[in-house]
């Protein structure tokens, strides 16, 4: 992506005419040293001198001039030819051949204009360069091969634009937004507040975009959102959507889509929602319906991968349940099974007791027969 090279303008220094028709151009530095020679005036100048020696030579010996109307003759043609603008081909005192700069003609039709100036590569119209967000894990986005810095506007801005993320491609009243990050400030300072944080992300997020109209940040009515372009990536997105084609995988009985839209869905969450927000209000409801989905799919991976007879697939699955979940009771049943299934009692024994102890923690009794044997 990336623009052709400047061309040299048509009637600049270094760019000339060669040929007929300026259909063939040259750039590059003119010669110097190669004259435009018209042989006529080259005999004329050359007539010139030798009748202004034989004046001379006349003078000196006292008789009249008898060539003086012959060279006046000449010296009238040469004047008239550069009133014409023409090379003279004499130059006073040195008698030498002076270049001029050819001076480009215009192309005899509408067509070879459109020639002169279309450079020869065909161009390409330019992409915007992709967009990708990622929330889950902490805030990133990128523009291309460009990382977006945010340590370069203030906290609430950062804060206004991960807020916008989350709600990628949805409007959010600006009510909302003052509520959410100046929830103290008076309403005109608010405001006031708001709309330089919303200047500052554009500026950040589009640097090169001066006074056109905005992009990515864009005002509808007394909402703000982030208008993604059809091809950007955002990871809430990714998760959401692998999620609903396993679901819709699963319900027609196609069991190997399932279980690789779940496998994509947790690639996706890389930890919890915009963790560098901590206990905002405005997030906790999404944090945890994310988290709680996360947990939900690899658990179901997890059992999927017992049923097809891979337990170390299936234990990998379950650990990840729980790293997202500590308290996700399913999958603490499912890692003690798969190993079991794998062959590894030890391991099954150690499992079994990080979940005894978790429920004690909670104040639940865990010496009774469900535990010891349904694990």
């Amino acid at each position: 992506m990336s623009a052709a090279a400047p061309q040299p303008a048509a009637d600049g220094p270094g760019h000339h005419l060669v040929g007929k028709g300026a259909d063939h151009r040259t750039t590059g530095p003119e010669p110097a040293d190669m004259p435009t020679i018209d042989v006529g005036l080259w005999l004329l100048g050359i007539a010139l001198h030798l009748i202004q020696g034989t004046e001379g030579a006349e003078r000196a010996d006292g008789d009249e001039p008898g060539a003086g109307a012959l060279g006046a003759a000449v010296r009238r043609l040469l004047a008239q030819c550069d009133a014409a603008d023409q090379p003279t081909a004499v130059e006073s005192g040195a008698r030498r051949y002076q270049h001029r700069a050819v001076t480009p003609t215009a192309p005899a039709s509408s067509a070879d204009a459109r020639r002169s100036q279309t450079p020869a590569a065909t161009h390409r119209a330019e992409r915007a360069p992709r967009v990708a967000i990622w929330c889950f894990g902490g805030f990133r986005m990128a523009i291309g091969d460009r990382i977006v810095d945010w340590m370069k506007i203030r906290p609430r801005a950062r804060a206004a634009m991960r807020l916008l993320a989350m709600r990628a491609g949805r409007p959010v009243h600006r009510e909302a937004l003052i509520e959410a990050l100046w929830p103290d400030a008076p309403p005109s300072s608010a405001t006031a507040n708001l709309q330089v944080a919303i200047s500052s992300l554009r500026g950040l997020v589009e640097p090169d975009r001066e006074r056109r109209k905005a992009q990515l940040v864009v005002r509808s009515g007394d909402a703000y959102l982030l208008n993604l372009p059809a091809d950007a990536y955002l990871d809430t997105l990714a998760f959401q959507t692998a999620l609903t084609r396993s679901r819709r995988a699963r319900a027609v009985g196609d069991t190997d889509t399932a279980v690789g839209d779940l496998r994509d869905a947790l690639a996706s969450y890389n930890g919890e929602l915009l963790p560098e927000d901590g206990p905002a209000e405005w997030l906790q409801h999404d944090r945890e319906m994310y988290r709680r989905q996360a947990a939900n799919a690899a658990a179901e991976l997890a059992a999927a991968e017992l049923t097809a007879g891979n337990p170390r697939e299936a234990v990998a699955a379950a650990e990840k349940c729980l790293v997202i979940d500590a308290f996700h009771d399913t999958g603490w049943q499912l890692l003690v099974g798969a190993y079991r299934r794998l062959g590894a009692p030890a391991a099954a024994e150690r499992a079994r007791r990080r979940y005894a102890a978790m429920l004690a923690s909670l104040g639940i009794e865990t010496d009774g027969p469900g535990l010891a044997n349904g694990c």
